[in-house]
């Protein structure tokens, strides 16, 4: 009788451990894992540089991260769409105080962190007063890195 049980639960077992629900699961190269890790590290480093605190990386905003740098590449544009749902989001999971985000695309995190020194309200949110951020930078079929980084306090 236990090896029959056994027979029915692995099945079970294995379907319920490759099930992620309605959620979708991104994935990304060791590539863009390591631009995303470059474009944070600077960021943090420009940060330092300025007397201001490094950013805490968290795992909220590295997936609503995600998710918008997978939709951007796939519309092949920048956008800040939807913006409210990642705020919403946030917000339903994390007492937050401010949230910002900053989009891009560009060949490597330094031309992403040079973009974002060079535009007012890039900057602004880079030097902005926020404890935590997250990251996803996404390769589309033209080799261009789609970048997201979302902001929060």
């Amino acid at each position: 009788m236990s090896k029959k049980l056994l027979f029915l639960a692995l099945p079970l077992l294995f379907f319920l451990s490759s099930w992620s629900g309605d959620k979708p699961v991104y994935t990304f190269t060791a590539d863009e894992v390591s631009v995303s890790n470059q474009l944070i590290d600077m960021v943090n480093d420009y940060r330092l540089s300025i007397g201001l605190d490094a950013l805490k990386r968290c795992k909220i905003a590295d997936d609503l991260a995600a998710e918008h740098t997978y939709y951007m590449a796939s519309q092949g544009q920048i956008s800040n769409d939807h913006f409210e749902n990642r705020l919403e989001t946030l917000e339903n999971k994390k007492d937050i105080e401010d949230i910002s985000e900053n989009m891009g695309y560009g060949n490597s995190a330094e031309e992403t962190m040079e973009a974002y020194l060079n535009n007012v309200w890039l900057k602004v949110n880079v030097e902005g007063d926020y404890t935590c951020t997250g990251v996803a930078v996404k390769k589309d079929q033209n080799g261009k890195y789609y970048f997201t980084q979302i902001f929060y306090k």
